[in-house]
């Protein structure tokens, strides 16, 4: 967060925006100082000017308050009320008495306004980090909250959201899930979510706050009597709180935390009544195109939790010899049925109408980001072919509301007036070509014209969430068989660059597959000696081997890795979703990490920027154990090598990826005409780059040093490094 004002250039409406937001955080401050008795109370202008920021789970005015008045020493060094001397002739008395109070209120007046200039004073978005003003300060924690707490959330976009909120921080985190259309199971819980600790001192550093855990105790301290406190500043929001109120709520705020789920007075639920109280037009239909960027990278985060719960579903033994197969190149999202049944469904289909020439049995599937994009590409295809008029910004809207079920989103389209489609058979077609179906004219032959036939009995067989069985598994791929009319096309072959290309990636997948099965292997027997029962290892279905600073150049040595893996107890109770961390040294007998934790709960808001960087969606524990759970308020600080901007950047550049990838030479079928003569072409363009790397390490005649000097070069096209087995041909 460091930094963040002084842009080199950038949005006008940013700057409009942070201009606004200060504007209003000023206001929040004339009211708190309205409310605090400065004369009576010195010490609490200086407590205010330290620690006094806005950001917190009330209104920006009692968060004010609240902040001030939790780092209040005790009462006996706080100073008491002057009190008046006693006067023997009662006319003098009223008379100087009247004189006392002119010249204390004239001595208030003056407190709050020194008071106030210090914290409005300041050269704005110029000013260096270390002379912001508390305003300033409160603006940056504000926003730091919102982009450490949600993931694809610019700044740009949390600025947006403050503004309709007023600087009300949750009000805003209120906006924000409403747009993202979240579970009420998902949203924001101040009382046990570590996410929320993360942000908050996300938010403290980026506020420049001296005791950052002395903050987050305050702001749970305001949310477990908030009650007490909201209620005792909304009877005295007119008038001047008194020494006793001040010491009362001082007192409060120190007392242990009472939380109460079932308690309508959360902070949440007052939020809740604040943004209704509030005529703001914040829904996201109302802001076309500004925010489609961050929506697909939500949209990849709720696919990528669909497909997790497809793979424990399947019978853990086919699933690693054959199934990882027909998920992987045709097992997409959409289709008639609900998203984890469509993707059974299409995976099961095609495996069995395009059974592979060999089968082979794997242990690990390094990420789902290429199905999972492709199926994002897919369902917008489809939705705009059936309603050409729908932007892809309310494509992507209508995918959020409906938990990406296409049959939802037809029946809402034609409540709000759509034409219905007489038929959706364009918009399969479509779908299946966006989504680079290996064959979609037989696809769309198979969903429109034979799905139909037995689509009950299918639905019938997955309509319950249990483990099918493989007689189930069979019994779907026979309902699923049908005659496939294939188009006769000349068969390329591939060419002996292309077989060495693919035996070389082929080998290089089997290499990090035993390598990372065998560290898996040994972070599950550490816990199971914990437990005392055994576990099965099922497939690992992610893994980033990026986590941690680099060493050296294109050296991972030095880093970890990142990963999820299904495993099931022996006790038969169901497959349980891991994460595991391990170095990425070979000796398993090394002093460094190596552990795994049930990370069942897909729904978790906790973040790792190094997963997030690599595009990889791993989901991890909520414990503060793994190499990464802190880098968050090394950014805030403006102590990491990346940042917030860059991280978003960089997954979006990754989602958007499209084409074929190295990952599909594994599943290479001889009939794949078009994608064998991909890889050909691969081969080809990867050789002219070593070739020309070649040259490059030559010795040259001295005429030419200076070519390669200024790197001028007609051909720059590197071998993708083997390490990330994810570049696209």
């Amino acid at each position: 967060m460091a930094g963040r004002w002084r842009r080199g250039g950038g949005s006008g409406v940013w700057c409009t925006r942070a201009g606004e937001l200060l504007e209003l955080i000023y206001e929040h401050y004339e009211e708190a100082l309205r409310a605090l008795p400065l004369e009576d109370m010195p010490v609490l202008a200086l407590r205010l000017l330290d620690a006094g920021v806005c950001i917190g789970f009330a209104d920006p005015v009692t968060n004010i308050i609240a902040n001030t008045l939790f780092f209040l020493p005790d009462t006996e060094e706080a100073g008491e009320p002057a009190l008046l001397e006693p006067e023997p002739n009662g006319a003098k008395k009223r008379k100087r008495k009247r004189k006392k109070l002119k010249t204390k209120a004239f001595g208030e007046a003056r407190v709050r306004e020194e008071v106030l200039s210090k914290i409005v004073a300041g050269d704005g978005p110029s000013s260096p980090p270390e002379a912001r003003t508390l305003a300033e300060r409160s603006l940056e924690g504000l926003v730091c909250f919102l982009t450490s707490y949600f993931r694809h959330l610019p700044t740009c976009e949390a600025l947006r959201y403050l503004c309709l909120a007023r600087a009300d921080l949750l009000v805003a985190v209120r906006l924000i899930q409403d747009d993202r259309c979240y579970r009420h199971s998902d949203e924001l819980h101040t009382c046990s979510s570590l996410a929320v600790k993360t942000a908050l001192k996300c938010a403290a550093c980026s506020a420049m706050l001296h005791n950052f855990d002395a903050f987050i105790t305050s702001c749970f301290a305001l949310a477990s009597h908030i009650k007490l406190i909201t209620q005792t500043l909304s009877a005295k929001r007119h008038c001047r709180l008194t020494t006793q109120d001040i010491c009362g709520l001082s007192a409060v705020l120190k007392k242990p935390l009472k939380f109460k789920r079932s308690d309508k007075y959360t902070p949440m639920n007052l939020a809740a009544e604040r943004f209704h109280d509030r005529e703001i037009n914040a829904s996201i239909e109302n802001v076309p195109g500004e925010l489609t960027e961050s929506l697909r990278g939500v949209l990849m985060d709720r696919i990528h939790g669909h497909y997790l719960k497809v793979v424990p579903r399947l019978p853990m033994e086919e699933f690693q010899t054959c199934h990882h197969r027909g998920l992987l190149k045709a097992g997409y999202c959409f289709g008639p049925f609900n998203t984890v049944s469509n993707i059974i469904v299409n995976t099961i289909w095609y495996n069995t109408n395009f059974p592979p020439s060999e089968e082979f049995k794997v242990d690990i599937i390094c990420t789902l980001r290429h199905v999972e994009s492709r199926s994002l590409n897919g369902l917008l295809a489809f939705v705009r072919a059936c309603f050409p008029e729908i932007s892809e910004h309310h494509a992507m809207i209508y995918l959020l509301k409906s938990n990406l079920n296409i049959c939802k989103i037809i029946e809402t389209a034609r409540l709000e007036g759509y034409d219905t489609p007489v038929c959706v058979d364009n918009g399969y077609k479509e779908a299946a070509h966006a989504a680079s179906h290996p064959d979609p004219d037989a696809y769309c032959e198979f969903v429109v014209r034979c799905l139909p036939k037995v689509q009950s009995t299918i639905r019938s067989l997955l309509q319950a969430s249990h483990i099918l069985s493989s007689n189930e598994v069979l019994q779907l791929s026979e309902l699923l068989s049908f005659p496939i009319a294939k188009a006769l096309e000349p068969i390329s072959e591939l060419t002996e660059d292309a077989l060495k290309m693919l035996a070389k990636e082929k080998e290089d997948f089997l290499v990090q597959q035993s390598f990372v099965r065998g560290k898996v292997q040994a972070a599950l027997w550490n816990y199971e000696q914990t437990k005392g029962y055994h576990y099965e290892l099922g497939i690992i279905c992610g893994v980033n081997v990026n986590v941690g600073d680099e060493t050296k150049i294109l050296e991972s040595k030095g880093q970890y890795s990142h990963v999820n893996f299904w495993a099931s107890p022996d006790d038969g109770s169901g497959a349980t979703l891991f994460f595991a961390e391990f170095s990425n040294y070979e000796d398993n007998n090394d002093n460094h990490q190596l552990f795994c934790f049930p990370a069942s709960d897909l729904s978790a808001q906790v973040r790792c920027c190094y997963c997030e960087c690599e595009g990889v969606r791993i989901v991890h524990p909520v414990a503060h154990c793994w190499e990464g759970a802190t880098d968050f308020e090394k950014i805030a600080c403006g102590e990491h090598t990346i940042s917030n901007q860059e991280i978003i950047n960089r997954s979006k550049r990754l989602d958007s990826q499209v084409g074929i990838f190295a990952q599909d030479g594994l599943y290479l079928d001889p009939a794949q005409n078009k994608l064998i003569q991909s890889v050909n072409r691969a081969a080809w363009v990867m050789n002219i780059g070593l070739d020309d790397e070649m040259r490059r390490r030559r010795p040259h005649p001295p005429q030419a040093s200076i070519g390669i000097m200024t790197g001028k070069s007609d051909l720059k096209t590197a071998r993708p490094p083997v390490q990330e087995n994810l570049k696209a041909y």
